[in-house]
């Protein structure tokens, strides 16, 4: 039976301010197998965790990432005040090596996505584990820019690395294996058709779809084999696995 992990998307989402250690921490007493993170670099070098490009969306501040220093980030709340009010008030952005920190006291994996592009920003993203002492087989990096991946494999042979896309034309597997990736990382839906999941697997790659809230469609993956979910909702795609997993042994009796 393949066992289907669970990753909180930009930590336990549905319930703290993404991309926080707030969202982190939750997913961790959660129970998830991992978090799914995304990386940007302020204008001063130091890799900070958030999903935009700008921090306005999710902060009390304006701007880009690019042109703000960060210290000038880091006195942003980023509690999300539009969607949770005050209950995370005083929240502050979390760098790459803090997170990091935080999965080395927990047995969870962690999908970073590297947001924008750049073989210089990539090295640096690259470095942070080694700075702070993560042992690379419990990171996966991913990406919508995929020459992004090839460089991370060009800096380190053994890193993990999947191509995040919505729909790609032609031979997904000839492509990823071009791209030297361990695992694929398909929008959800399209993994419905055609045996995908079982082709993927034929080919020897990893499927770790995004983002599956629905509790219908955890319940499909989960029976046609999706190595991981990646989901705002952690606790209700582990209590779906947990069904899913009950069926399976009542029937074996």
């Amino acid at each position: 039976m393949n066992y289907t992990r669970i990753w909180a998307h930009r930590g336990a989402s549905a319930y703290a301010p993404e991309n926080t250690m707030p969202a982190f921490e939750l997913a961790d007493k959660m129970n998830s197998d991992g978090i799914e993170i995304d990386v940007h670099s302020t204008v001063d070098g130091t890799i900070v965790v958030c999903h935009d490009h700008l921090v306005d969306r999710t902060s009390n501040g304006q701007g880009a990432f690019a042109k703000m220093t960060f210290e000038e980030v880091r006195e942003l709340d980023f509690g999300h005040p539009t969607v949770f009010g005050d209950k995370f008030k005083g929240t502050k952005i979390s760098t790459l090596a803090e997170v990091y920190d935080f999965i080395k006291s927990t047995n969870m994996s962690i999908n970073v996505e590297i947001k924008g592009n750049g073989n210089e920003y990539v090295k640096r993203v690259y470095d942070v584990a080694n700075y702070v002492g993560l042992d690379n087989e419990r990171i996966i990096f991913s990406s919508f820019y995929h020459p992004n991946l090839t460089h991370l494999l060009e800096i380190d042979s053994k890193v993990y690395t999947a191509p995040l896309y919505d729909r790609m034309e032609g031979d997904n597997f000839e492509y990823a294996k071009g791209l030297g990736s361990y695992a694929l990382h398909p929008s959800y839906p399209q993994i419905f058709e055609s045996d995908y999941i079982q082709k993927a697997h034929e080919n020897g790659f990893m499927i770790n779809p995004w983002t599956v809230d629905s509790p219908e469609a955890m319940s499909k993956l989960l029976a046609l084999g999706a190595d991981a979910l990646i989901t705002n909702k952690p606790d209700i795609a582990i209590q779906m696995r947990r069904i899913y997993q009950s069926h399976l042994n009542t029937a074996k009796k």
